[in-house]
């Protein structure tokens, strides 16, 4: 019995050019497979220290600031990382309010009686080179970074307050 027969079978059951089409989609998959599998775990399992940080969500809507709880995971999607930045570890609300630049230059504290402001901390792994602080190795973050924030429940703008 030949390897291959006269009409291009392999075997005389499966044509080569068939075997190697299913080949070649073979390594595609394992490659993305690769590809999305390596980059969750990189994102999720950041190197060593842990960090601390607080943020300031001002004039949330009563309804968002009841969305966010203590042990909810917290996301940016403007910045991915691939998974969850952190760990929501306390939340302190805060009488609504904010301070805006008026046309005539100065500025004032404007306060919403339906609303409220959220003190949130965030405990995340990462690591500290040359006062830089990199999140899951990939988010990097600073004081007064305005970023928006998503919860499983809820999405706000906040602004990072504090990083320790």
């Amino acid at each position: 019995m030949k390897l291959i027969d006269k009409n291009g079978r392999l075997f005389g059951k499966i044509s080569v050019i068939d075997l190697l089409v299913v080949l070649v989609v073979a390594v595609m998959a394992f490659a993305l497979h690769q590809k999305n599998n390596s980059f969750t775990v990189t994102a999720s399992s950041g190197s060593g220290t842990t960090i601390t940080f607080t943020c300031l969500a001002e004039n949330l809507d009563l309804h968002v600031a009841d969305a966010v709880a203590v042990g909810d995971k917290m996301y940016d999607k403007d910045h991915s990382t691939g998974g969850a930045i952190g760990t929501i570890t306390a939340i302190e609300r805060l009488e609504a309010g904010k301070t805006e630049k008026l046309k005539n230059g100065t500025y004032a504290r404007l306060t919403n009686e339906d609303g409220c402001n959220l003190l949130i901390t965030v405990e995340c792994t990462g690591s500290v080179t040359d006062g830089r602080y990199s999140i899951n190795r990939v988010y990097e973050l600073g004081v007064n970074a305005n970023r928006s924030f998503y919860t499983p429940y809820s999405a706000f703008e906040a602004m990072v307050t504090e990083i320790h």
